[in-house]
């Protein structure tokens, strides 16, 4: 984190701008003028506004015309504070350690919006563990003011090891029509937004293309219709009920429980399920398979949480119509034993014109008893594997079952041309342990892992993270 007073490096920007100012004499003696300082105060605005916030406020000692034009910025704002990503590698877990970050983040963003002066802004994303409600009032009565296109409000809080809800309301005063009517891209998370309000919201949005709201602690009930028409992306967290009727929608992402969604019209090209709605998928392949014959990417999360080790009713084997049109299939599983790996025989031999398979791994240590081999399962056939170009596999450990998998479907892809393996852990993955985890002896010792399965198929290109 940055503040004004300290994101200009000054010793290399004043080098610059003597260079700038100096005659360059080339070799046939012409002489090569300081063009950049010709260029209109319009035109360099647009150029440091293709610039970071922090790099364009360090142009301000360039000179004396170079000083306030940065205050003229109306492109990407993008606050967040590494101390987040880097709780864990300093430990910096205690509530008065992070009530000083807290507020050294928020003063930042408060002198940074008040130093601006432009109409509009283009981008305007804020990530970080904030409590004030006041401030956050402030940020979203600017991103009102400066009629922003695509905004981010981000107060996820990384505690004890587990992202938890937020207590931020969003403000019903800010719906109206004068408020939002120039988004294009909204995202939500760790926001308290009620179904009436957001819906409200939305109705005002005529532009939006792009919808994320997740953990949301009163958003219960949304129905996604009206005028929405230029909506493409949609991702959404736990609802106890969602009505979709978006016809230019072409990717939704879904975490919620075992009920049916009512989806009217639409084309989907991706889609995304997780929580137990990837259960309620699971059983009603048959219904959905109509729907499920259109999709280009599809993404399963099947590691459904639990406190005990009861085989799931997703480990099975199912019989998929032919998914011709899939292109990407990613699939998160549990490998709790290898019946696990069964969903993924399933969906492998349906898509018979898959490019890419990404495979994410949780508990790919289970006692050792439950471990048998993939090649034992009857249903497990992969020999039609013959479109398959890149496999991507995460938290491969070389237990036994992870690796008998793997090796069954590059020996089975007569196509493949690469193989991605990324020995960190799935759950760990995009959290603030990450970097760390990559540090420690457990995480070298799959990396090591990898490289002994590579070795033993040279015959193929690997990539170990």
């Amino acid at each position: 984190m940055e503040s004004l007073s300290c994101i200009t490096d000054k010793n290399s920007l004043l080098h610059c701008n003597k260079e700038m100012k100096r005659e360059i004499v080339s070799e046939d003696y012409t002489c090569v003028r300081d063009r950049l300082s010709e260029l209109s105060d319009d035109v360099l605005v647009n150029v440091l506004s293709c610039l970071t916030i922090q790099e364009a406020a360090r142009t301000s000692i360039l000179s004396s015309r170079w000083r306030y034009l940065w205050k003229w910025f109306t492109g990407c704002l993008n606050f967040h504070n590494s101390v987040t990503t880097a709780a864990h590698k300093f430990e910096l877990r205690d509530d008065k350690v992070f009530d000083v970050e807290r507020r050294k983040f928020v003063s930042w963003v408060n002198q940074v919006l008040r130093s601006l002066q432009s109409r509009t802004m283009e981008e305007l994303r804020i990530r970080f563990d904030v409590t004030s409600d006041d401030d956050i009032h402030n940020w979203i009565k600017f991103a009102v003011e400066k009629k922003v296109r695509r905004l981010e409000l981000n107060f996820r809080r990384f505690l004890a090891g587990r992202w938890e809800v937020g207590q931020y309301n969003f403000p019903p005063h800010f719906v109206s029509y004068s408020s939002f009517s120039s988004l294009t891209e909204l995202s939500l998370i760790n926001v308290a937004i009620t179904g009436d309000i957001l819906a409200h919201l939305l109705s005002y949005c005529p532009l939006l293309e792009v919808l994320s709201v997740i953990q949301s602690v009163c958003l219960k009930h949304l129905k996604v219709s009206g005028s929405l028409l230029k909506l493409k992306y949609l991702k959404l967290g736990y609802l106890e009920h969602l009505e979709i009727d978006a016809p230019n929608l072409i990717s939704f992402e879904f975490n919620g429980p075992a009920k049916p969604i009512c989806l009217g019209e639409v084309c989907l090209a991706e889609v995304s399920f997780g929580g137990s709605f990837s259960n309620y998928i699971m059983k009603n392949l048959c219904w959905l398979s109509s729907f499920l014959v259109r999709l280009h990417t599809l993404k399963l999360n099947l590691a459904l949480p639990w406190t005990g080790y009861p085989v799931p009713e997703v480990a099975v084997y199912y019989n998929l119509p032919e998914l011709y049109n899939l292109k990407h299939l990613e699939m998160e599983i549990d490998l709790l034993d290898d019946d696990h790996l069964l969903p993924c025989a399933s969906f492998l031999n349906a898509a018979t014109s898959l490019y890419k398979f990404t495979l994410k791994l949780y508990n790919a240590k289970p006692f050792a008893e439950w471990v048998q081999t993939i090649k034992d399962h009857v249903y497990s056939s992969l020999s039609e594997l013959i479109s398959i170009r890149e496999l991507e596999v995460v938290g491969l450990e070389g237990c036994g079952a992870d690796t008998d998998f793997v090796i069954c479907l590059i020996e089975n892809a007569e196509l493949l041309e690469k193989i991605i393996i990324d020995p960190c852990k799935t759950r760990i993955l995009g959290t603030p342990y990450e970097s760390s985890y990559r540090e420690c002896a457990e995480y070298q010792s799959n990396r090591r892992q990898a490289i002994q399965l590579a070795a033993r198929l040279p015959l193929w290109e690997f990539v170990i993270l």
